[in-house]
């Protein structure tokens, strides 16, 4: 029934494909996540927006579309300089306050003041990295032949420069020396009343001596803007607190400075906002389909609900006749708005630049004044290779805690957004009160079947609110159509439905035409019954009575019992609408999952309240809904929750860093959460640590810490281990017979206190297992994790590391740190791939062969040369970075083309079978699942190209097969959307002769979720790439700036040949990471001079390859 009935607002992380679209070479720059691989974090293109280059040459169907890129230097910004460059001193610290420094005298540990951004040494050093930025900028034009476009210079959380270059330009900049970074163009989409209570702030909030509510703290808010006029940002609040501005009195940031376009628009309370999306960097004002306006109110509602849930006034709203009081969860912290996101008018989904959403936590470090980020948004599932990530990391170290969305493509595994190791993402869970219904119940005559005491209602949209309950004695007829398909889009016959509750069937013309036909005829409302089994939002704009939409199920009961009592049943609708209760701490079934991706981390980090958030909304335009409160799912409403609890543990501990108050809400955090179907207990890659419980993080007597270079020095790409970190996790993917983690502690408690230690769910080893320590004091705790009974399949196992205090303080809560780790199966790998001998006819040699296990577990083989065996004909490994947009568009009308096609070759020395293929790829922040279909094609090489395409000449393919993400052999990556196919499982049979061919691997999607091919890290620099016009022409043509693109392509053959011998080692047993050797003898004898290929077969336990084929080729010379 629930699902029936949630309308979810989900924000899902959805990213725009970077700005250069669709060049006859277009780069997408992998953005995540589900997500960029996500969300709430997934990646979304619009085709109207301006994206890229047109396709050189006539005829080609594109549209100019925007190029922006985001260029990072390798200088370090303002926020974490360090003073390493002569002449140029470490940037001024504020004091800390008398809080903080009694916080600090009390545990011993000196806290990290602020930067004083507007000091002389940080400005000097801003100015130094605004020269320095120009003579980049100069040698990017002198590399390019020509002048780039500036559209944004950025120095404080990023040194970075938004610059407009096409696609093939950007690949040269990528290459220049003092370039770190080149991230493209992209969108990511946007991803309380009980929520707050839920959590434990009201024991902050009343505490004693000294209640924190999160004064003296600042919030920034990240998102479509601010309904500024609510009563949730007033500078008196209703329980009569008067906000103090910690910038002074009258003082104001951004454009609610004097002359701003937001003048007036600020208050102690809000105390500045700016606006990124509308002019540069995002330049969405004055874009087809899109509602964005000057300025950083909210015409969408997103901005406006993550604010008023992280901080917003507590005050009482009215939502469909209740008078219910919320509150956000540190009501009394000042809040800026960041005006990041527009709004796509068709579809009413955010959409969030990175150009506009990187410049936000630029200038969030700028002014200065910034404690906490909320940022409902998607991306962040390349930690080490997006923009906004290596900037939320540089936030982090300057003393900004950043509070992240987990993602809304849950409940699949690997759907995670925002994986960086150094920023809080959240997971969406109920909060005890569930949706605020209406409903509708018939009375009468006679016995009424109790589906129709209370039927659900869903209220339209854009007609008459529904404002005064209708009595129970109301005539309900229905409509003599009820089963056609067109029923109320002619004119009823007057007085039909007089004074009644009409019910209609939804079909053929617009629900507005339904409804008014319903009033001419004398109805007082509409209940319009669904003809499928979906549930409906109706768009009743224009209507002139209340309308409501059913479920099928229920209209058709009430044309039944109607019917039974000639059409004169009666019935009413109650209002105010009836608030549902749910069971608190079950996870929403869109929240996104773990694991995290490639990484050895536990993500997310915290569960919050999530589903049917009540908070502040807004209208279509930025005045006139100032009450405006509305319901909303999603781990965007989960986020500020998480930022709000980290605010008033910033007020609360200001001695604390960062990561030592991310440590706190985790260790602390309710374990008990449950997935999606209410009864089975969540695991860590469904809820973290657990539920936030931020009066429980206050009393955390031990916090980990760490530092931006150990989150840098962790990125997998340069050989770092994620695992090494010191965060409040423990995540390792590869865990033969056991695996070592190392954790920093340290103690927060004024008085010396002692903890024991142990682990819970799987078998290890604690060391030490028992510690003291003094105040301000720190320890270094092993744990040694043994997997000897962990099935090694591969899947995952959870367990947990507890800190009990022993003695001392006995308020102190129990500390809990989740674990996961898996044990990944024995993996064969017979090396080399390929052998060649020459030998005299008659003669005999040998090959040799090393045999290695790179699985997790023991491997043992044999060589058996009876039968097929199978091996890699292809391995090139993506970048995982950027790649080649492969896609069969949806929508080619307004892109302007049919397909962008990306093309790798092969070529095969003799005759075999094709068993598997292996495309590396993403989509910029969101999911293969809103793809129509995938297809691959083989072609053959003709002059150097393949023979055709998929799009406009499938036909002359050897072999190609279409089918939909879960088709049979069909397995996909939610999060880097990474497409395998196994060809027996998918019933195909293909077997090539020798010869040179091309494969095609695309995906039928819309341009706003565009499937790319990722580059890879070998190959041999031949590649193509084809944009297919209107028409159906365009031809493929030579692509660079990569080896090639991903893929692995798997081959069968047959074993053995009769010039194959014995080996001197027939079988062995290698433990995990190790390799034997053997040598196989081959004997000329009897065969004529010539070429020969044979193959060498190695049965094993390797699941996935029981026998492998090692290819011999053989010369034998006269």
């Amino acid at each position: 029934m629930r699902n029936a009935w949630i309308k979810r607002s989900k924000w899902v992380a959805l990213t725009l494909v970077a700005g250069a679209a669709l060049a006859a070479a277009a780069v997408g720059i992998r953005s995540t996540g589900a997500q960029s691989k996500t969300g709430n974090p997934s990646v979304d293109a619009r085709a109207g927006n301006p994206a890229g280059p047109a396709a050189t040459g006539p005829g080609s169907g594109f549209a100019e579309l925007s190029n922006r890129y985001i260029v990072v230097y390798r200088e370090e910004p303002l926020a974490t300089y360090k003073g390493d460059i002569q002449g140029l001193a470490a940037p001024e610290r504020m004091r800390p306050s008398a809080s903080a420094a009694r916080a600090a005298a009390a545990t011993g540990n000196a806290p990290t003041p602020r930067i004083a951004v507007r000091g002389a040494r940080s400005q000097d050093y801003v100015r130094f990295l605004a020269d320095r930025q120009v003579q980049h900028e100069a040698r990017i034009n002198a590399a390019l032949g020509r002048s780039v476009k500036v559209e944004r210079r950025m120095q404080h959380a990023i040194n970075a420069s938004v610059l407009q270059m096409n696609p093939q330009e950007a690949e040269r900049v990528r290459a220049l020396p003092d370039v770190e970074l080149v991230e493209e163009y992209r969108e990511y989409e946007q991803d309380t009343d009980v929520g707050p209570g839920l959590i434990g702030a009201p024991a902050l909030w009343n505490g004693t001596p000294t209640p924190f509510r999160g004064e003296g703290v600042v919030i920034g808010v990240i998102d479509s803007g601010i309904n500024f006029g609510s009563p949730a940002f007033t500078a008196r609040a209703e329980d009569g607190y008067e906000h103090i501005n910690p910038l002074g009195a009258g003082n104001y940031l951004g454009t609610c400075a004097p002359g701003g376009i937001d003048e007036g628009r600020c208050n102690n309370k809000l105390i500045g906002g700016y606006d990124f999306v509308c002019g540069a960097p995002g330049n969405q004002c004055g874009v087809a389909d899109v509602r964005e306006e000057p300025g950083f109110g909210d015409t969408n509602g997103h901005g406006s609900h993550t604010a008023s849930t992280a901080a917003g006034n507590p005050h009482t709203a009215s939502y469909r006749g209740n008078q219910i009081h919320i509150s956000g969860v540190a009501p009394r912290a000042n809040i800026i708005a960041y005006d990041a996101c527009y709004t796509e008018v068709s579809t009413g989904r955010g959409f969030c630049p990175n150009t506009s959403t990187l410049a936000a936590v630029n200038q969030a470090l700028a002014d200065g004044v910034v404690d906490v980020i909320n940022y409902s948004i998607a991306g962040g599932t390349a930690p080490w290779g997006e923009a906004v990530s290596l900037a939320f990391l540089n936030a982090s170290d300057a003393g900004i805690y950043v509070a992240t969305s987990a993602g809304n493509s849950g409940p699949g595994p690997n759907t995670m957004g925002h994986l960086e190791p150094w920023t809080g993402s959240t997971a969406a869970a109920t909060h005890g009160r569930g949706d605020i219904v209406l409903f509708a119940a018939v009375s009468g005559p006679g016995s009424v079947p109790p589906a129709l005491t209370a039927i659900l209602l869903t209220e339209g949209s854009g007609g008459v609110p529904f404002a005064t309950p209708i009595p129970a004695t109301t005539p309900l007829r229905v409509s003599a159509g009820i089963d056609s398909a067109n029923d109320g889009c002619a004119p009823f016959a007057a007085n039909t439905f007089q004074g009644a509750i009409a019910v209609i069937r939804r079909g053929s013309c617009n629900f507005s035409d339904k409804v008014n036909n319903a009033a001419a005829a004398g109805a007082i409302a509409v209940l319009i019954g669904n003809n499928q089994p979906a549930p409906i939002l109706p768009n009743v704009a224009g209507a002139t009575i209340p309308a409501f939409a059913i479920d099928q199920s229920d209209a058709n009961a009430l044309r039944t019992f109607a019917a039974s009592a000639g059409n004169n049943a009666t019935a009413g609708i109650a209002y105010p609408a009836s608030k549902i209760s749910n069971t608190p701490d079950v996870l929403g079934d869109f929240s996104s999952r773990g694991p995290a991706g490639i990484f050895d981390l536990v993500k997310p980090d915290v569960t919050a309240p999530g589903v049917r958030v009540l908070a502040v909304i807004a209208g279509n335009e930025v005045t006139g809904s100032e009450n405006a409160v509305g319901l909303m799912d999603g781990t965007s409403m989960a986020s500020p929750h998480h930022a709000g609890a980290a605010a008033l543990l910033r007020q609360a501990r200001p001695d604390w860093t960062v990561q030592e108050t991310r440590s706190a809400l985790m260790m602390t955090a309710r374990q008990e959460v449950l997935k999606e179907d209410g009864v089975t207990p969540a695991d860590p890659f469904a809820m973290g640590a657990g539920r936030i419980q931020v009066d429980q993080a206050l009393r955390a007597g031990l916090v980990l810490n760490e530092t931006k270079t150990n989150f840098l020095g962790a990125n997998p790409a340069n050989g770092g281990e994620v695992s090494s970190l010191n965060i409040a996790s423990l995540g390792k993917r590869s865990c033969p017979d056991s695996c070592s983690f190392t954790r920093v502690f340290r103690n927060v408690l004024p008085t010396r206190q002692t903890w024991t230690a142990k682990v819970q769910g799987l078998t290890a080893v604690v060391s030490p297992s028992v510690f003291t320590l003094a105040p301000g004091e720190s320890k270094s705790v092993r744990i040694i994790v043994t997997t000897g009974s962990v099935p090694n399949d591969g899947s995952w196992r959870f367990a947990r590391l507890t800190l009990a205090p022993q003695g001392g303080d006995t308020s102190q809560p129990l500390l809990r740190l989740p674990i996961a780790v898996s044990v990944p199966p024995p993996q064969i790998a017979a090396t080399p791939p390929s052998n060649t001998l020459t030998l005299p006819t008659g003669g005999s040699g040998a090959v040799n062969l090393q045999i290695a296990n790179t699985g997790g577990s023991p491997l043992e083989w044999q060589i058996d040369n009876s039968g097929v065996g199978t091996r890699t004909l292809v391995a090139q490994a993506a970048n995982n970075a950027n790649g080649r947009r492969s896609t069969r568009f949806t929508d080619a009308v307004s892109v302007g083309a049919r397909a962008q096609l990306a093309a790798d070759d092969f070529t095969l020395g003799e005759a075999t079978g094709i068993t598997r293929i292996v495309a590396d790829g993403f989509v910029n922040g969101g999911t293969l699942a809103t793809s129509t279909n995938i297809n691959w094609s083989i072609f053959r090489d003709v002059g150097g190209n393949p023979e055709g395409n998929p799009e406009s000449s499938p036909q002359v393919a050897l072999w190609t097969y279409t089918s939909t993400v879960s088709g049979p052999g069909v397995r996909t990556s939610a999060t880097l959307a990474t497409i395998n196919l196994d060809m027996a499982a998918a019933g195909q049979n293909v077997n090539l002769p020798a010869g040179r061919y091309w494969l095609v691997v695309s995906v039928r999607a819309p341009l706003a979720t565009s499937w790319f091919w990722f580059n890879a890290t070998s190959g041999d620099s031949v590649y193509r790439s084809a944009i297919i016009n209107p028409d159906g022409s365009g031809a493929w043509s030579a692509t660079t700036g990569a080896p090639g693109l991903a893929y692995g392509l798997g081959g069968s053959n047959a074993c053995g040949a009769g010039w194959i011998g014995t080996p001197t080692r027939a079988l062995g047993r290698i433990s995990a990471g190790g390799s034997q050797s053997t040598q196989v003898q081959i004997n000329a004898g009897g065969l004529a001079p010539g070429s020969y290929s044979g193959f060498v077969c190695v049965g094993s336990n390797d699941p996935s390859t029981p026998k492998t084929a090692v290819r011999v080729a053989l010369t034998v010379t006269p």
